[in-house]
């Protein structure tokens, strides 16, 4: 199996990532586990809005209360006994959830960036959460400098891969391809 752990902000190209290599490489059982889900599963449970800051509330109250790995614990508790080819970690936010990656074995690390204009304009088109419609700048910015989000270009930094989404869709398509055929041949 081989194991992927996906870092960027929001709006980076994480998903788009996900899409293009299931699109590249569709004889394969990809599993997407995505540290947001896991905690939108509780809001839900709980019956609190899906929200970017509710999502990033949870996920610090998660922290503060039971430690900073207790998201991680979840991923890898959802991934036991799974017979995936690849796993994709997505959303990394704490050294917790990407030591959690390094510690499997034919594990990689994946920062993927973008300009954050860019990532904002994408935001306001895909409308994924609740909150994301109306979106402002300011607003943006404003998470983008909270507890939840503010340690992701840190952890970028220690990626064994970094991919720019600045550019056109075909010319990330190409970039991820590029990576993939480096990690079939390894």
């Amino acid at each position: 199996m081989l194991v992927l752990g996906l870092i960027g902000e929001k709006g980076s190209g994480k998903q788009t990532f996900v899409n293009f290599l299931k699109e590249i490489a569709p004889d394969l059982n990809i599993r997407q586990v995505r540290f947001s889900d896991i905690l939108a599963q509780t809001l839900m449970i709980w019956d609190i809005p899906n929200t970017r800051a509710n999502l990033q509330k949870l996920s610090l109250i998660m922290e503060e209360g039971f430690g900073q790995s207790s998201l991680a614990n979840a991923a890898k508790f959802s991934i036991e006994g799974d017979s995936a080819d690849v796993t994709l970690f997505d959303g990394i936010r704490r050294e917790a959830e990407m030591e959690l990656v390094k510690k499997m074995p034919n594990s990689i690390l994946i920062y993927i960036s973008a300009n954050q204009k860019l990532r904002y304009d994408r935001l306001k088109k895909r409308s994924e959460k609740v909150g994301e419609v109306g979106l402002t700048f300011e607003q943006f910015l404003k998470e983008e400098a909270s507890k939840a989000e503010i340690n992701i270009p840190q952890l970028g930094k220690k990626a064994d891969i970094k991919l720019e989404n600045n550019n056109s869709m075909e010319e990330f398509r190409s970039s991820i391809l590029k990576v993939w055929s480096t990690l079939e041949k390894a």
